[in-house]
């Protein structure tokens, strides 16, 4: 499997996202750098905490946003080698993003959130239902990726 963090699934691909980084392109070394350090913030090592996740959310945003605008204006600068790669890092990326949602469902259900006991218990339904749809919806959505990967996988070696 691709990452130890995620929980075997069967929209999961058995490609290594980071292996096919040695023949992509890369940034200049402040780039590299700066890459490392966001790297070392986000390392199984670090702390854990509320604004810590903000953060993280953050970098995932404009990175997203980022993405999006690259491949708005500068899309015929990528080819089909970037395809493929992103294809495998957006099938990762949305995995992660499905298992997620279900646990934040699960320990929604579980009143594990500090506080939460005090949220009604209707309203508490309401977002477990949520969310276990909204990861139901994603689960789908990691498939399709996936199924995008392994074509242009298969068919650009």
């Amino acid at each position: 499997m691709e990452d130890d963090m995620l929980q075997p699934a069967w929209y999961l691909t058995a490609h290594d996202w980071f292996a096919q980084l040695a023949d992509a392109p890369r940034l200049n070394s402040d780039g590299q750098t700066v890459l490392g350090q966001v790297a070392d913030l986000f390392s199984d090592e670090s702390y854990f905490n509320p604004a810590k996740t903000v953060a993280t959310v953050h970098v995932m945003l404009l990175a997203a946003e980022h993405l999006g605008d690259n491949l708005t204006w500068a899309v015929n600068q990528h080819d089909a080698a970037d395809l493929t790669r992103l294809t495998a890092g957006l099938s990762l990326v949305q995995s992660h993003l499905t298992q997620i949602v279900q646990r934040l469902a699960e320990q929604t259900h579980d009143r594990a959130f500090r506080g939460s006991n005090t949220v009604p218990a209707p309203a508490t339904k309401d977002l477990i239902d949520s969310l276990s749809a909204a990861g139901a919806s994603a689960e789908v959505c990691a498939g399709h990726l996936k199924e995008a990967h392994l074509t242009l996988h298969n068919s650009t070696r």
